[in-house]
């Protein structure tokens, strides 16, 4: 499927908000080169980076006919060469956008190797995706050149640092107990998070300090809040505050099955947890595994200690059976979750 137009949005990386705003300078002063890869398991960089393509001087003239993006999971590769052997048309150069790379079978990605070796000097390809396998020809390629960038998953100790660029980008700063309170929610993405900030920023002006209440009135009233409110109040068995949560989030348009999905993802997190103390780890091993913030990972661990697998597996059937009633069961979905909620915290 392709995708023609300027697209792109907002962005803040040009005022040094992430690494991607330090990539490839030729990009934004209008004199890229022909091939490019970026890819990463954090999509919101990966996005960044490509709406700096979208933006640079080199594609202004007629973005219509001389930018097209493709998904590789509806695009052959024959159709995305043959775009990018395209002569751009009233323009001086095009612009062609390859998203979901790596769901390319190795066999299919080879295809773009003839290519890289003689690229159109008319063209920019950019290949993106979530990883790429570096053994590869391709890799090596772009790899040779300088133009290909693995974005690092983005652990709790990259969070709150990329937090403070973020705010400091938009003329604010964070407070050590603000950035912390944000990076809590990082399992919804960056894009979510930096979001948030837009908001804060907003919220108290410029050049102002963003503190844990201003925090706590933005997003405390959003469903940012109301989720992590929501699962460390089942985490924590508070009933009252589950049940307020819940409806919360209902109320904001969180859909019964992504609430559910949540639930599911607590649950076995608590199971991973129990296993690893039952085999004589700690809570540094239980944030290593899960890949969760300190503060989350304290919450686990303690509850994990308080219970045993049997009691947990129990648990887990009775967010499993509520996932069959969600998909089946003629009563209403709130209902539905609101028994589930008053099963687990008994």
């Amino acid at each position: 499927m392709a995708v023609s137009g300027k697209g792109g949005s907002r962005s803040v990386s040009g005022r040094g908000g992430s690494k991607g705003a330090r990539l490839w300078p030729e990009v934004d002063s209008g004199d890229p080169a022909p091939v490019y890869g970026v890819f990463g398991e954090e999509d919101f960089l990966v996005t960044e980076v490509i709406d700096r393509f979208i933006a640079s001087p080199a594609f202004a003239q007629n973005p219509s006919l001389n930018v097209e993006r493709f998904l590789a999971g509806d695009t052959p590769p024959g159709r995305v060469l043959e775009s990018a052997a395209t002569l751009p048309f009233l323009g001086s150069r095009r612009l062609v956008i390859v998203n979901d790379f790596h769901l390319y079978k190795a066999a299919r990605q080879a295809e773009f190797a003839d290519y890289l070796a003689q690229p159109a000097p008319s063209t920019c390809l950019v290949l993106a995706g979530v990883k790429l396998d570096m053994r590869t020809k391709l890799a090596k390629s772009l790899k040779a050149g300088g133009k290909l960038h693995v974005f690092k998953k983005m652990y709790h100790r990259d969070l709150v640092p990329w937090l403070h660029r973020r705010a400091a980008a938009r003329g604010n700063r964070l407070s050590p107990g603000a950035a912390e309170r944000l990076a809590e929610l990082a399992g919804l993405g960056l894009g979510a998070l930096d979001s948030e900030l837009e908001k804060l920023s907003l919220y108290v002006g410029d050049g102002e300090v963003i503190g844990e209440a201003e925090v706590k009135a933005v997003v405390g009233a959003g469903r940012l809040y109301s989720i992590f409110d929501f699962t460390d109040a089942l985490t924590g068995r508070r009933l009252d505050r589950a049940l307020t949560s819940l409806d919360q989030l209902i109320s904001l348009g969180e859909p019964p099955v992504r609430i559910l999905a949540m639930v599911v993802r607590l649950h076995r997190q608590l199971l991973q947890a129990r296993a690893i103390l039952d085999t004589g780890g700690g809570q540094s091993e239980v944030q290593r595994t899960l890949r969760t913030p300190p503060a989350a990972t304290r919450t686990l661990v303690e509850r994990a200690r308080r219970e045993s697998p049997k009691r947990l597996t129990g648990r887990l059937r009775l967010v499993l059976a509520a996932d069959v009633a969600l998909k089946s069961s003629p009563v209403a979905d709130h209902v539905i979750m609101e028994r589930l909620v008053m099963d687990l915290c008994a």
